[in-house]
């Protein structure tokens, strides 16, 4: 990228760090707190370069960058990726129909309408009823967008409560939920969208088709974590996730490779993103220093209402307590956060309810995990 700051630069509205900072900041405010401490620290930080090469050379990472500087080389003993996630494409979902001007991907308008000032669309349609994709339909209603509907396979929004409230009730914006798009039509510019009701399955009810006409597709349709030259150097990734298995430190399974943010997993909250780098950068100087190791790492597992868990692993032979990060598989009211290992129960923790769109964190001893040496299993009770 040009800057620092990565996708926070294109986010102005408000919201982040109130978990770090106890108020609501914009993208850039949140990422400005940082990149100040970067210049007090005198930590050097180059923008405009790409890592095109990584290898593992004589017990150290080599690291070849290429950059308007020149093509560098670098050595070191650990490395820390933050590459973040990339977005889910129509393809990816197997939207048919042509693909003229006009169809575009939610990140790609929050910077075309954020930073550049320019309005993709008059009448335009939201795929997905994720966070990103509220937002985004705000952004357009207040930049002059004449009409806008959202349409997702759920049966209710799959993002933060708040932003459902804030986003689109507080504007009154359209939405139909159990709807799909089945194809785009236009040939040069979109004309329209055919949808599609669904069932409970997600499988299209025939009869229910129903032309939508529009200038403009959004798709927001989920995110993948950017994990492929992680792969390419043989790190292990998590099928769930998609993003790398980690220990408690956020280390990959290339010893000294650590991955923080949502590379790991797309998060809720930047806070609790930013917290995986603190996390990390303990994991770091825990390497670097040398400290030991447990012989046999003891494995942290989802249980069946668990879609998904990091970290995976304990590995440290001492450090603090441990930071799991959960994702529930269905909604629940008054439900218990339960880590089971040794045929018992280790810690519980109650909630108000469980939700997919909700990703929990937990504060798990580490004690109580290393009762448990042939691992732990978590889940939502």
């Amino acid at each position: 990228g040009d800057e620092l700051g990565g996708i926070l630069i294109q986010c102005i509205h408000d919201g982040f760090g109130t978990k770090l900072f106890g108020k609501a900041l914009s993208g850039p405010e949140f990422a400005s707190e940082f990149i100040e401490k970067l210049g007090e620290l005198g930590v050097e930080a180059w923008t405009r370069a790409h890592v095109v090469r990584v290898r593992r050379e004589s017990g150290l990472w080599a690291l070849t960058a290429v950059s308007p500087r020149g093509v560098y080389r670098f050595s070191c003993r650990a490395v820390v990726y933050a590459t973040g996630c990339r977005e889910r494409t129509p393809f990816e979902i197997r939207v048919g129909g042509t693909r003229p001007a006009g169809v575009y991907t939610a990140g790609l308008v929050q910077r075309l309408v954020n930073l550049y000032g320019v309005l993709p669309g008059r009448r335009v349609l939201i795929v997905g009823g994720g966070d990103v994709g509220m937002i985004v339909a705000r952004h357009l209603y207040l930049e002059g967008a004449e009409e806008l509907l959202i349409v997702f396979p759920e049966p209710w929004f799959a993002g933060l409560p708040r932003n459902v409230q804030q986003c689109i009730l507080d504007f009154g914006i359209p939405f139909r939920p159990r709807t799909i798009v089945k194809e785009i039509v236009g040939k040069e510019r979109v004309e329209g969208a055919v949808l599609v009701k669904v069932d409970e399955r997600w499988q299209p009810i025939k009869g229910t088709e129903e032309f939508y006409p529009c200038d403009a597709v959004v798709f927001s349709v989920g995110l993948v974590p950017n994990a492929s030259q992680l792969e390419e150097l043989g790190a292990e990734v998590d099928p769930r996730t998609r993003g790398p298995v980690v220990n408690e430190y956020f280390e990959t399974t290339l010893r000294g490779v650590f991955a923080v943010g949502n590379l790991l997993t797309p998060f809720d909250y930047v806070d609790d993103a930013v917290e995986t780098a603190f996390i990390a950068a303990e994991g770091v100087s825990k390497h670097l220093s040398g400290e030991a190791r447990m012989d046999k790492p003891i494995p942290l597992r989802p249980g069946p209402n668990v879609r998904l868990l990091v970290p995976h692993r304990v590995e440290w032979a001492s450090g603090g307590d441990i930071t799991l990060f959960l994702r529930p598989s269905a909604e629940k009211e008054n439900p218990r956060i339960s880590v089971k290992g040794g045929g018992r129960e280790l810690y519980h923790a109650r909630r108000r309810y469980a939700r997919p769109s909700l990703m929990e964190r937990v504060e798990l001893p580490r004690s109580l995990v290393e009762s448990s040496p042939e691992g732990v299993v978590v889940d939502v009770e």
